[in-house]
């Protein structure tokens, strides 16, 4: 056997050009089909994290009538009793109690349907990192005013005007919306700007009497840090609500429909505005109410977000609550998400199909070129079994390497895709913000799908293999010759 091996590992290397053509058949196959699955996955990933892990969670709690009717009347007790009961289930990692409910809010010169949304701040940064998208740098006419007289260049001046008005929380994505793309640059021209646009936008307290809007409703109601917005809607039971509340911050929320809808309140403050409580028989003790319970999860599987669900229900043990998982609560993300990995597995059938004629097309081209020599070889006494095995060895040996070349060099390219996602710009990142998604294209990280592209893409080769050794058993020693 060592024999074979060491004529094969020699025959491939006679004729470099021709292994080269059939190994860089495979590589690429391999590279671009784990690329296209990663990206598929990736963006999967980032509308998840947008749209669950960022808001509504995993799992939700809420009123049996609340996904039909979100009226203040379908509401749920909130108690701590309850929210330890559900933490101490296995696989929850966090849980936050929200109040969250349509109402109008007014400025001086706008108003607006907003979805006021009551949380405990420092429950909700441990499970979402809510202080993270506070809003510190807005650039301001003012501040491209005086940004302009330090000095700075033609490009940097149009990226400022571009993006007037626009709120940041964070250093990287300003410094890529403002085209700075080498160190130096980013040195430069990133503390000026950050020195004219920066602005004091704070968090919320637990029992906080301001609130913080999203950017995107900020700009439309014309608002800042330091204003007021006026609310005005329906309390609990028929009562009205109405309440001047002072703006504490702006809040950068991925989803852009969000974002310019959302006014986030502490939750005691929020349930005091609908009136949502109920009275007890101790006056100061009054019952108080909330629309869900968000929570998420270690692990985010769904089938162990179904078992953890179960868990949840088993422990509340109550008929006056609903406990879904995000695929129920979210049947439209859900069905997106159905949608496009069907066409993207489709996309991904058309690639295996091209990949297995490319390499086909070179097995045949090595075959043909080879015939005479094969002939040759049966000629003067070689066993065409023996043939087949050396050409089969061949086979394997150039398509380890470039399964292994595959894989190896598409690795740092999923890593670094995961790590630093692709910012969309211009009509893409409108495009993706009308669908309630972050402008971005992130990669997946490692996972089974990565060794099933390798998988799919050697059994191809196995099949491919077949073929050659079928031509080697049919040769005819005086057709070859005269090949």
């Amino acid at each position: 056997m060592f024999d074979y091996i060491k004529i094969a590992w020699r025959n491939i290397w006679r004729n470099k050009r021709r292994s080269f053509i059939t190994m860089s058949s495979i590589f690429f196959a391999v590279f671009l089909a784990i690329i296209m699955r990663s990206f598929q996955l990736g963006s999967y990933d980032a509308m998840i994290n947008t749209m669950i892990e960022k808001y509504s969670g995993y799992i939700q709690i809420e009123h049996p009538d609340f996904p039909e009717e979100a009226s203040i009347d379908n509401t749920i007790e909130y108690s701590k009793e309850l929210i330890k009961k559900i933490q101490s289930v296995e696989n929850v990692k966090g849980i936050v109690p929200r109040l969250s409910l349509f109402s109008y809010a007014y400025s001086d010169v706008q108003s607006k349907g907003v979805l006021l949304t009551g949380i405990d701040p420092e429950l909700e940064n441990a499970m979402t990192g809510f202080n993270k998208q506070i809003a510190k740098i807005k650039i301001s006419e003012g501040a491209i005013g005086k940004i302009k007289k330090e000095g700075i260049n033609e490009e940097l001046l149009k990226a400022l005007e571009e993006n007037k008005n626009k709120f940041y929380s964070n250093d990287d994505v300003l410094a890529f919306e403002m085209n700075l793309t080498n160190d130096d640059d980013v040195k430069k021209y990133l503390p000026i700007i950050k020195k004219y646009a920066e602005f004091n936008s704070q968090s919320l307290k637990k029992d906080d009497k301001g609130v913080l809007i999203g950017s995107r409703l900020a700009n439309y109601l014309k608002l800042n840090v330091g204003d007021s917005i006026v609310l005005m809607g329906q309390g609990y039971h028929g009562s009205s609500a109405a309440e001047i509340f002072p703006v504490r911050g702006i809040i950068i929320i991925p989803n852009p429909k969000l974002d310019a809808m959302m006014i986030y309140a502490s939750l005691r403050e929020t349930q005091n505005y609908f009136s949502a409580y109920e009275e007890t028989e101790n006056p100061e003790n009054p019952k108080y109410l909330l629309t869900s319970y968000a929570v998420n999860l270690f692990d985010k599987n769904y089938s162990e977000v179904e078992k953890t669900r179960d868990d949840i229900i088993a422990v509340l043990n109550r008929s006056d609550m609903l406990v879904r998982g995000w695929k129920e609560a979210n049947k439209e993300l859900n069905n997106q998400i159905k949608s496009d990995n069907e066409s993207g597995k489709m996309m991904i059938a058309l690639l295996y199909i091209v990949i297995a004629f490319g390499v086909f097309g070179t097995v045949l081209m090595m075959i043909a070129e080879r015939k005479r020599e094969m002939g040759v070889m049966i000629a003067v006494g070689m066993k065409k079994f023996k043939l087949g095995i050396v050409i089969t060895l061949e086979m394997m040996f150039m398509s380890f390497m470039g399964l292994l070349f595959g894989i190896i060099l598409s690795a740092p390219i999923v890593a670094l895709g995961h790590l630093n996602p692709i910012r969309l710009k211009g009509d893409m990142a409108e495009m993706m913000a009308t669908y309630g998604m972050e402008p971005i294209m992130p990669m997946a990280w490692f996972d089974t799908y990565y060794l099933n592209q390798v998988l799919v893409i050697a059994g191809i080769l196995l099949v491919v293999m077949i073929f050659p050794v079928i031509s080697i058993m049919k040769l005819k020693v005086i057709d070859a010759l005269r090949a």
